[in-house]
Parts: structure tokens; C-alpha cells; sequence
């Protein structure tokens, strides 16, 4: 995919207006697009699994934080390297301001908060909702385009959803409860930066934008560990090491860039559709390298979620 790093339309235009790949229908994706996507959905799959393991060595408010600031300082280096411009109009610093509030402060920090009450299958698909709550955000705020075929998809994807998350929420108790709350906050979070970010997308440049997002979030985050938590040499251990490099650079950094990329271009809703997919990858991660149990149940919501996303994902425009 080519990325200009101009404006790609003039800032008053409407965020739905998206200049179409050759050879896509209306509302639809082009197969650079899909990849970039099927790269986004897996590199989010790792996240929980990730904050699990690293979740033994470091304070939520911590690993949140140095999640954030890592990718964050890594976009920037790159940004500068390839002398990327920055934005400079107060409106686009405004917009990425509260993108990287919402997505990175409220989400990164509910979500690691979640990590230890949760289990990171049953917290991957709960936080599967996101499309539909980042799609009614853009019906609401934007105006963006709800057709009857994306809402079927996304329907039979939360049935899909539900159907994974039964077993573990029946069993889980309070604790789970608490947990589920956090990571729905998480969603909420996330689902607000997204719109935010469909917003801006086509007139930064992709990497500096996600920097200055990830960095911007990263402030509170830090703030409040500084004042609540104590930091130890815990953190020098390579197992966490080797998870916050992988949740930093991989679900982070590369995520961020990706996404601003894909919406630059991409109906939200349509790019949004593919998300359903990272329960099914998250589930499945769990059940290899945290020998988490999956059901008939379970194997029946991944069907369901699989077929919600190729019907949302064609049903954009209709």
C-alpha cells in the first residue's frame, strides 16, 4: 500500500470519505489492505496472553506504561530516521491528543488491570466487541455508514462471541465479573480512540501520528505509577523482557502504524469487521500456551464469529 505523507483530503472533509483501491467494490477492501489487517488481528491476539505473562514481574501501571513508551519512543526514533512529518495544526494535535487518551490511557490501563482478574482468552473475546461498540460510536458522532449486511455480520460475530465466553463467564464468579467490567472499559476506550483516529487519518503521516498517540497516552500512565507503585529489579528479568518487546514493537508499535494506515483509506466499519477475528486467535493462543480448555460450544462461537466477519466485511455498503 502506498502511504503519502501529505494530506490525503482536505481536513474539513467527511471521515467517510475514503478514496477507493483500484480493483475494490464500493465499501470494500483490497488485498493489500486485508493483509495489513490479518496483521493487525493477529498482533492484537498476542496482547492478553502477553500481559499475562509479564503481568508475574511488573505492576499493572507499569507494564501499561512501559508498553506504550516503548512503541511510542520507537515510532518516534523511526519517524525522525525517515523524516516523516509531524502534524502542525492545533486541530490534528488535539485529535491525536484524545486518541491517545482514550485508546492507550483508559484502554492500556484497564486492560492490564484486567490481567490479573480474567482469564486472557475470556479477556480477548470480550474485548471482541469492539467493533460493534467503535461502530455505533461512528454512527453516533461521524455518520458513518451502517448497511443492513454489516449489521447481519456483525450480529451473527456476537453470537459467536457470546457463545466462546459462556462457559468461562458461568464459572468464573466476582472475580471474573470485575474483570470482564475492566476489560469492557478497555473496549470502550479503544473503540472511542479508533473513531477518533478514522477522524485524522488521511492527513498525518501514519508513523508519526502513532508515536505521538502512543506517547500522549503514555503521560497518565505513567504519572500514575510514579505515584502508586514501586519499581523493582523484577523488571530487568528476561521473561518480561521478552514480553514487553513483543507486546511493545509487535501489538503495539506495528499495530498503531497499521491501523492508521488501513483507516487512511478503509471504511471504519469494514476495517473494524475483521477484529472479530481476534477471539478465535486469542482462544486459540491460550489453549497452546496457556492450556486454556476449548469446548464444543467454543469451536461453534468461532464458526459463528468467522462468518459474521465475511458477511460484515462485504456488507458495508448494502
Amino acid at each position: 500500500m502506498h502511504w503519502t505523507t501529505g494530506p490525503a483530503r482536505p481536513p474539513s472533509g467527511s471521515p467517510t470519505d475514503v478514496a477507493q483501491p483500484e480493483g475494490a467494490a464500493p465499501g470494500g477492501l483490497d488485498r493489500g489492505t486485508v493483509a495489513s489487517l490479518l496483521v493487525v488481528v493477529t498482533l492484537t491476539a498476542l496482547c492478553y496472553p502477553l500481559i499475562t505473562v509479564g503481568s508475574a514481574y511488573a505492576a499493572p501501571f507499569q507494564f501499561a506504561t512501559l508498553r506504550a513508551g516503548v512503541a511510542g519512543a520507537a515510532l518516534g526514533l523511526l519517524a525522525v530516521a525517515l523524516r516523516r512529518p509531524f502534524p502542525r495544526s492545533l486541530r490534528l494535535w488535539l485529535l491525536i491528543a484524545l486518541s491517545g487518551f482514550s485508546a492507550t490511557s483508559i484502554g492500556f490501563l484497564s486492560m492490564f488491570m484486567a490481567a490479573g482478574l480474567v482469564s486472557p482468552g475470556v479477556a480477548t473475546v470480550v474485548a471482541g466487541t469492539q467493533p460493534i461498540i467503535a461502530a455505533l460510536v461512528a454512527l453516533v458522532i461521524f455518520g458513518e455508514p451502517f448497511g443492513k449486511g454489516h449489521g447481519v455480520g456483525m450480529l451473527v460475530s456476537l453470537l459467536g462471541i457470546a457463545a466462546i465466553a459462556a462457559p468461562d463467564l458461568a464459572a468464573g464468579g466476582v472475580r471474573a465479573s470485575a474483570g470482564i467490567g475492566l476489560v469492557i472499559l478497555a473496549t470502550l476506550g479503544t473503540a472511542l480512540g479508533n473513531a477518533v483516529t478514522k477522524r485524522l487519518a488521511g492527513d498525518v503521516d501514519a508513523i508519526a501520528a502513532a508515536a505521538a498517540q502512543l506517547l500522549f497516552g503514555a503521560l497518565p500512565l505513567a504519572a500514575l505509577s510514579y505515584a502508586t507503585e514501586p519499581w523493582t529489579v523484577r523488571l530487568v528479568a528476561p521473561a518480561f523482557l521478552a514480553s514487553l518487546a513483543v507486546l511493545a514493537l509487535g501489538g503495539t508499535a506495528i499495530t498503531y502504524w497499521l491501523w492508521i494506515r488501513i483507516l487512511s483509506r478503509s471504511p471504519l466499519n469494514s476495517a473494524n469487521a475483521f477484529m472479530f477475528l481476534v477471539p478465535l486467535l486469542g482462544v486459540a493462543i491460550s489453549a497452546v500456551f496457556l492450556e486454556e480448555r476449548i469446548g464444543p460450544l467454543t469451536v461453534l462461537g468461532m464458526g459463528l464469529a468467522i462468518g459474521g466477519v465475511v458477511l460484515a466485511s462485504r456488507g458495508a455498503g448494502s
